[in-house]
This record gives structure tokens, C-alpha cells and sequence, in this order.
């Protein structure tokens, strides 16, 4: 059994693109992460030291995110996936990367990858 913790919604500033005048703005991009934890043992204790800290998962994300300089959202995506995996003791990471309208006519481009320890 599984239990997930998420972020849904975090925003973050990088530099990414691959279009000359990308290189040199920050954009805003929407993350939902989903990240397997067992709540179980803190749940029991009701003490924040058993559990995911996903204060701790914001603001690691938006820091490295916000120091960043990427031209695609795939390398993006999957740097913050590694960064979880190592960081914080888990097994597995989903991450959905929204790029917002940046293609004519669509409303919402991105990404959605899924990475575990054992890749």
C-alpha cells in the first residue's frame, strides 16, 4: 500500500525555452507533484518529524526551479524528480509540469512524468 503526499499548484520562475528571447526571461510554471509516503507512522504520532515535510519539498523545488536555466521542460522535470528521490526518502515521484498557453491556441502545454529509485 501507498500513500501519496502532493503539491498541486506550486509555481515556480525559471529561466526555460529554447526561442532566443526564452533565454533571457523568467516564466511562470504550475507543478503538481505526487510523491509516495507512508503517513502511516505519522498519523499515529501526530508528530511532523514522522512525516513528509512538504514545506521543506516547496520551497527545495522552488529554489532549485528558480536558479535554474533549462531550454526544455523535460530536463526541468526530471532534475526535480532526481531532487526529490534524493532528498527526501522516496520511492517514487510523479510530476506534471504545466508551461501554460505557450502554443497558439491551446490553453495549457507540458509535461507528466513518473520516476522511482529503482530506474
Amino acid at each position: 500500500m501507498t500513500d501519496i503526499v502532493y503539491l498541486h499548484g506550486l509555481r515556480c520562475t525559471p529561466k526555460i525555452g529554447v526561442w532566443e528571447w526564452e533565454k533571457h526571461i523568467t516564466q511562470t510554471l504550475t507543478l503538481d507533484i505526487d510523491i509516495a509516503a507512508n503517513v502511516k507512522r505519522a498519523a499515529q504520532n501526530d508528530d511532523l518529524k514522522d512525516a513528509l515535510d512538504y514545506q521543506a519539498v516547496a520551497s527545495q523545488v522552488q529554489d532549485f526551479a528558480n536558479g535554474s536555466r533549462f531550454e526544455l521542460i523535460e530536463t526541468l522535470a526530471e532534475k526535480i524528480a532526481q531532487l526529490i528521490l534524493s532528498e527526501f526518502g522516496t520511492s517514487w515521484v510523479r510530476i506534471k509540469l504545466d508551461k501554460g498557453p505557450a502554443v497558439k491556441d491551446v490553453k495549457n502545454v507540458g509535461i507528466v512524468i513518473e520516476r522511482s529509485k529503482q530506474e
